[in-house]
């Protein structure tokens, strides 16, 4: 832990195999994951311009760093690589424009930045991890399937600019859920896209509902009444949700979907985590998941 020269403390830690962070006190997080490549940081400036709209939140630009050098001194390395980051950091952080919010630094030294993420996001309870999307477009990297797969927060991939207006919105729901978990998750999706499109409808919101059998069909109109958004902003087709989610999202245009992910263990966690990659591999917008854990389950394979 070192004292940055505007003041702010920069959390320092030396991570290997397993890495646990305990906050002082509970709070509201989101935590950005800070391109060590890259000059502009989108997720930072996203996570910014979330926690403006709610002064109980506070932003950690989580930056992870490593080096492959070899040399005689490997701790001494570790220290100049870490200290040579947090003036980065610092600079990055005391350049952006006074949003008036708290951003905390912290730099962690591993050579697994998706498990450190998860493991700091997961430790602190963290409200919402937002990550700049990695990979070619039409595609999804092996470290945001990671996230995906072990976060238990709610994740934002930016694929676009943040300082582009969000104009549509597209919740994903699956209105033939009928066990407690997706039903809940049902109602966060749609509770959050209306919170999104604001109370003067400024937003366009949009919905997609995916049926897989004639006997399981919702009419676009029920659907339109639920979310109070206009029907023909209401889209219900037959198909595989991984397959409709993305074509719906692609032909509005949508600037930010939202679908859920229910936390679940073993083999079927494996497959409702593969349809998660899929519709975000398939998707040209902004993709926030949401996440509800579900009870610990035995997998097939003990």
């Amino acid at each position: 832990m070192s004292q940055s020269r505007t003041g702010r403390t920069v959390r320092t830690y030396f991570w290997t195999d397993v890495v646990v962070l305990k906050m002082a006190t509970e709070r509201n997080r989101i935590l950005a994951v800070i391109d060590p490549t890259r000059g502009d940081q989108w997720a930072l400036q996203k996570a910014i311009s979330i926690a403006k709209d709610r002064n109980d939140f506070t932003v950690c630009a989580f930056l992870c760093v490593n080096s492959n050098v070899d040399c005689d001194d490997p701790e001494r390395l570790r220290s100049v690589e870490l200290r040579r980051h947090e003036i980065w950091l610092e600079k990055i952080i005391t350049e952006l424009p006074d949003a008036g919010i708290s951003i905390e630094p912290v730099v962690v030294w591993s050579d697994d930045w998706p498990q450190a993420v998860c493991l700091a996001a997961n430790n602190d309870d963290d409200d919402l991890v937002i990550k700049m999307a990695s990979g070619r477009q039409k595609s999804l990297a092996s470290s945001d399937r990671q996230l995906i797969r072990t976060l238990q927060c709610a994740l934002l991939l930016i694929k676009h600019d943040p300082a582009d207006e969000l104009q549509k919105i597209l919740v994903a729901v699956d209105f033939n859920a009928m066990d407690e978990s997706h039903v809940a998750l049902n109602d966060a999706i749609m509770a959050l896209g209306n919170r999104i499109r604001g109370a003067r409808k400024d937003k366009a919101l949009h919905s997609i509902s995916a049926y897989p059998s004639s006997d399981k069909f919702v009419h676009p109109a029920d659907v339109a009444k639920i979310l109070g958004i206009d029907r023909s902003h209401a889209q219900v087709h037959y198909g595989d949700a991984a397959d409709v989610i993305p074509q719906a999202a692609n032909k509005i245009q949508a600037d930010l979907v939202i679908i859920g992910n229910v936390g679940r263990r073993g083999l079927s966690g494996i497959t409702i985590g593969n349809t998660a990659e899929k519709i975000l591999a398939d998707i040209d917008s902004d993709v926030l998941v949401l996440v509800r854990e579900r009870e610990r389950e035995l997998s097939v394979a003990i």
